[in-house]
């Protein structure tokens, strides 16, 4: 057993070898010594009665290397026909606004100067303007996502206060996130008035005393409520508020501006009622990057600007280049170039030819059993729960594989489809052009 031991090579060897001269010495010497490690604890439970060859345990290391090496990002194809594929990034970018951001990416750039004044400046203002022209606000502030503008809003202004929201509007978003855990983390007391299913304006009015600093509606973005159910509309919790001389705060979280013919909120029509403060996310329906927008008063944006923890939240450079582009293509009525917006209108004709498009390239494989069916598709991403959107999707089986095994074989290719009825349903509505034929390589190698 020593002698198989004192045949692996010494880390020294290693990190000398000519086959890793352009390896990060740190690195290599950390993986060298996981492997021989390995090796060893394998020659002692004598799981292996040789010690491997030198040229087996380099190609080990180099394998090692290149996995971590080797950026982890990549493209993928998105077969779900979930549009705000949260798992996936949620919304995409389309090519005009990707030319028109990365100029500034390669370059310096005035994130935070005047060039007026020539002195420094504040990152919010590349938003601010176009923010109060979409919505004929007063003021508005970015920070990086719509839980942070939420922390933000209720530290600043019901740190050690009351805040009154309805039961039914105590979600949990996504990575189990909960809107009471976010309050109190904020720093709040949270009072919840009315019942799970039903919540009237005089609930909201019994909980109101000299500690309530806030009326908080949260906007039921990702599940709905059907039956015997109320809620009070954002209007009258408005004036309610407005009575008692606190703040009115509405949570809207997906974020629904225009485009879509849907029973979402309207943010222009939120608007229109003059809130106190509403906040959303900027990666789903409004089709941009990961951010939290915020709206409202000037008094009260100022007062979120001069808190601490807005340091910590901040919006960074990169999505609020993007963010930008984003709102001006809503300024500008431009909305072919949000692909959200676009990718939830497919007219269902457009689908169809794109599964008859791809099926024509996948006729010749011989252990694929492929059709077209029509199928459904949703927003996702917490959005718009009760819309079922009609899609088709061509339909595979393989003649050798099993569908859980072929499906792991088309993720590992960068393919995501999805499983139903034991087929792989590749849904057309999220699938481009330019996909088609990286698909039918995909199916031709598992063929």
């Amino acid at each position: 057993m020593q002698n198989l031991l004192s045949l692996l090579p010494k880390i020294d060897n290693i990190l000398k070898h000519k086959d890793f001269a352009h390896y990060n010495p740190v690195l290599l010497k950390q993986i060298a010594k996981e492997v021989l490690q390995d090796i060893r604890k394998k020659i002692l439970q004598k799981t292996i009665a040789t010690t491997p060859r030198q040229e087996e345990i380099f190609s080990c290391i180099q394998k090692k290397y290149h996995q971590i090496t080797t950026p982890s990002f990549q493209p993928l194809i998105n077969a779900t026909g979930i549009v705000l594929q949260t798992n996936l990034g949620r919304s995409i970018f389309s090519p005009s606004i990707i030319h028109k951001s990365l100029p500034l990416l390669s370059e310096y750039n005035n994130l935070e100067y005047d060039l007026i004044k020539g002195e420094r400046g504040e990152r919010y203002t590349h938003v601010k303007e176009i923010i109060c022209a979409i919505f004929e606000c007063e003021d508005a502030l970015v920070v990086n996502n719509n839980a942070a503008a939420v922390m933000l809003i209720i530290n600043t202004f019901a740190k050690e206060k009351e805040v009154v929201i309805s039961r039914g509007e105590l979600v949990e978003i996504g990575g189990s996130f909960r809107i009471p855990e976010v309050i109190k983390q904020s720093g709040a007391k949270l009072i919840e008035v009315g019942a799970t299913n039903k919540t009237h304006l005089k609930d909201y009015q019994n909980a109101i005393n000299e500690e309530t600093t806030m009326l908080l509606k949260v906007h039921q973005s990702n599940f709905s409520q059907t039956g015997f159910v109320q809620h009070v509309d954002f209007k009258e919790i408005k004036e309610l508020a407005q009575k008692h001389n606190i703040i009115d705060y509405y949570d809207v979280g997906s974020g629904y501006i225009k485009g879509i013919s849907c029973n979402e909120p309207s943010l222009i029509e939120i608007a229109k009622l003059s809130p106190s403060l509403v906040s959303f996310s900027g990666d789903k329906l409004l089709g941009g990057p990961q951010a939290g927008i915020i709206f409202g008063k000037t008094h009260l944006i100022e007062k979120l600007k001069k808190n601490h923890l807005l340091r910590a939240l901040r919006i960074d450079k990169i999505s609020l280049i993007f963010l930008q582009e984003t709102l001006l293509a809503y300024l500008h009525n431009s909305l072919q170039e949000i692909p959200t917006i676009a990718l939830l209108n497919q007219d269902i004709k457009e689908i169809l030819q794109k599964a008859k498009d791809l099926l024509e390239l996948l006729k010749n494989l011989k252990n694929f059993s492929t059709q077209i069916i029509p199928t459904t598709s949703k927003a996702g991403g917490g959005s718009l729960p009760d819309m079922i959107f009609d899609s088709y999707a061509i339909a595979l089986q393989h003649n050798h594989k099993n569908v859980q095994s072929l499906s792991v074989k088309l993720r590992l290719q960068g393919l995501i489809a999805r499983i139903k009825n034991n087929q792989i349903l590749l849904d057309l509505r999220c699938i481009n052009q330019e996909h088609f034929t990286k698909i039918q390589n995909i199916l031709e190698d598992l063929d």
